[in-house]
């Protein structure tokens, strides 16, 4: 096994804890990169920073904060840019949910807007300095969804942070296209992560079974893409299908068929709108 010294790759990944973030972790850390690994507080990031370092012998550095607190995000990133070069961010945190737009607090959409959408662009914004560091091209990975390419009732504003994610993404790859940092956006659809993501899925219909994919799987698509130098990233020929069956339909009726699906979903499983839950769309 290689020794830390022998590594000069360095990565950033955010929501890291479960789920594709800790995905992410796992795939970058047998790709030889060190790992700052970002989570929210009693999330066990320590305990799963120590078994990837322990498992692949790579330096391995974790923060337990709330990237919805600016001053946090701006320490996180004095510390980051202090150690060097970063080659590879990954801005995965995000959260979401279903509900009636009338029922859902106040903190629930105020939560989801400032971790899916000004926590991203902050910490990108201030991690510049050590992107232009690398020795060879920088890669952001900004972890969007199918729901950018759709509004849908019932996940408000949800779909709206990811379309943010898409278009930002799209204007920072064209303004560094030169600077040697490439941006990618990455749209997953259904995933696997824990036996009521299954319920759900299922509950969906034979469309979101068709289109879902494991945490695993998609991190390994979204990665190698992303280094190939791809700019929208859609894991999965049967969500290919969708995003292409989403462009030729009329968006009304795109519209229409998914907040059905969502209506259901709620109906059946009687969810409560200030709940977030892993964005299956």
């Amino acid at each position: 096994m290689k020794t830390t010294n022998e590594f000069s790759k360095r990565a950033l990944i955010t929501g890291a804890s479960k789920g594709l973030g800790k995905e992410y972790a796992m795939q970058c850390a047998a790709l030889g990169y060190e790992l700052l690994l970002v989570s929210l507080p009693h999330s066990n990031i320590y305990g799963l920073g120590k078994e990837i370092s322990n498992h692949f012998g790579i330096k391995v550095k974790c923060f337990e904060m709330d990237l919805t607190d600016f001053n946090q995000v701006s320490k996180l990133a004095d510390e980051v840019n202090t150690m060097g070069e970063l080659d590879l961010l990954i801005n995965n945190a995000g959260c979401g949910g279903s509900g009636e737009f009338e029922q859902s607090s106040i903190d629930f959409i105020d939560r989801v807007l400032n971790l899916n959408v000004r926590a991203t662009a902050l910490l990108t914004r201030l991690l510049i300095p050590a992107l232009k560091k690398s020795p060879n091209q920088s890669i952001v990975i900004n972890v969007s969804s199918m729901a950018a390419f759709s509004p849908i009732g019932y996940k408000h504003v949800y779909p709206a942070s990811k379309a943010f994610l898409l278009s930002f993404t799209m204007g920072l790859r064209e303004e560094f296209k030169n600077a040697g940092i490439s941006f990618s956006s990455v749209h997953p659809g259904p995933m696997l992560t824990n036996s009521d993501t299954a319920r759900r899925i299922i509950q969906q219909g034979a469309m979101a079974k068709f289109c879902t994919l494991n945490t695993s799987e998609i991190a390994a698509i979204s990665l190698k893409e992303a280094f190939a130098g791809k700019d929208v990233i859609i894991p999965g020929f049967g969500n290919q299908l969708s995003y292409w069956m989403m462009k030729l339909l009329p968006s009304k009726l795109v519209q229409r068929l998914i907040t059905n699906g969502v209506r259901n979903e709620i109906k059946i499983y009687q969810v409560n709108p200030g709940f977030t839950i892993q964005p299956t769309i």
